[in-house]
C-alpha cells in the first residue's frame, strides 16, 4: 500500500485552475528518501532523495477525476546502473506558462518496491503506481512529456472506452446524419414510402371524411357500368369534356 499526498503549492495551483485552462504534467520521478510526517510531504517542493525519471500512461478524464499510471522500467535512460528501493515517487505540473510545482508525492516508505540495475537480456522490472487528481470537467489534464508507460489489456479497455469510443460515436453519428440528408439514399425505400403515403391518402380520404350526403366513388380505368358524355381517355383512365 502507498499514500498520496498534495503538496501545499500542488493544492494552490489545483485551487486556482479557472475555467478552461489546462494542467499540464511535465514530469515524473522515483526515489528512495522517507520523510517523518504529512505537513512536512506537503511543505516538499521536490522528492526528498531523487533518484531517476519515471513515465506515464496518458490522463484518462472520467467526470471531474483523472486518472493516471506513474510507471518506472528499470531500463528508461539507457538503463539502472544500480540496484535501489523506491520508497517515493513525485508528480510535477503547471498551468500554463506558470512555474512548475510538485503536484504530489506518492509514499511508498511502509513498503518499499526494489529495483534491480537493468542488464541487457535479464528482461525489464516495472513498477506501477495508480494516480487520480480531481480537477473541474472543464479542465483538461494533459502531458507535457511522450507517455511511455507499456499499455496493459486493461488499460487498453479503460482507455477505448473512455478516449477512443466518444470520438468513434461522434464520427459515426455525423456520417448517420449525412446519410439520412443525402436524397439519393435508398432510393427504392423513399419510392416506396411515397406510394405508401399516397395510398394511405386515399384511404383516409374513403373513411376519414366526413360525407353528410350520399357518397360515391368513380374511376374511369374502363367504362363498364358506365354512361357518360364526353371522350374517355383511356391512357390516364378519365372523362374530357
Amino acid at each position: 500500500m502507498y499514500g498520496i499526498v498534495f503538496t501545499s503549492a500542488g493544492e494552490e495551483l489545483l485551487a486556482g485552475l479557472g475555467t478552461g485552462e489546462t494542467l499540464t504534467i511535465t514530469r515524473c520521478m522515483v526515489g528512495s528518501g522517507i520523510i517523518g510526517t504529512i505537513s512536512e510531504a506537503k511543505a516538499l517542493t521536490g522528492l526528498v532523495q531523487p533518484v531517476a525519471a519515471a513515465t506515464s500512461t496518458k490522463p484518462l478524464h472520467k467526470g471531474n477525476n483523472v486518472s493516471m499510471v506513474v510507471e518506472y522500467r528499470n531500463d528508461l535512460d539507457g538503463g539502472l546502473d544500480t540496484s535501489f528501493d523506491i520508497t517515493e515517487f513525485g508528480v510535477w505540473a503547471q498551468v500554463g506558462s506558470g512555474e512548475e510545482v510538485l503536484l504530489l508525492r506518492g509514499d511508498l516508505s511502509d513498503n518499499p518496491h526494489p529495483v534491480k540495475a537493468y542488464v541487457s537480456g535479464e528482461g525489464v522490472e516495472i513498477q506501477r503506481f495508480p494516480v487520480t487528481i480531481g480537477v473541474s470537467g472543464e479542465c483538461p489534464v494533459v502531458l507535457g512529456y511522450s507517455a511511455l508507460a507499456f499499455m496493459t489489456a486493461e488499460d487498453v479497455t479503460d482507455y477505448c472506452m473512455t478516449a477512443v469510443l466518444p470520438i468513434f460515436l461522434e464520427q459515426v453519428q455525423d456520417r448517420i446524419a449525412a446519410h439520412n440528408a443525402d436524397p439519393t439514399a435508398h432510393l427504392h425505400l423513399r419510392t416506396y414510402m411515397d406510394d405508401l403515403a399516397g395510398r394511405l391518402a386515399m384511404i383516409e380520404l374513403q373513411y376519414a371524411t366526413d360525407v353528410t350526403g350520399n357518397p360515391w366513388q368513380v374511376d374511369f380505368i374502363d367504362l363498364e357500368g358506365l354512361s357518360v358524355t364526353g371522350v374517355w381517355n383511356q391512357a390516364e383512365a378519365r372523362i374530357e369534356f
